[in-house]
């Protein structure tokens, strides 16, 4: 299966980023979702890939969960890292 980066929306305050290898979670951060929450999201990524020694390109996948209104400026912050951590 290999390496993969979870971002879980888990309520409507807090937000869960999991590294995931062949199903088993290896590290997590939770964050509050508030004003400051982009900021947040990449840092705590950063801290998370960073503290497992891993690099961006070893990702095979990035996932969004629970994120389903579009319209939300949390939902449109996910997917804009999302999309840029695709990027290799």
């Amino acid at each position: 299966m290999g390496m993969k980066l979870k971002i879980i929306l888990k309520n409507k305050e807090s937000v869960e980023v999991q590294l995931v290898d062949d199903k088993q979670v290896l590290d997590m951060l939770i964050m509050p979702l508030d004003f400051s929450f982009d900021k947040v999201l990449l840092t705590s990524i950063d801290k998370l890939l960073k503290r497992n020694r891993i690099r961006k390109v070893s990702l095979l996948e990035v996932v969004l969960e629970g994120f389903e209104e579009e319209s939300s400026m949390s939902s449109l912050i996910a997917r804009t890292v999302v999309e840029a951590l695709k990027v290799k």
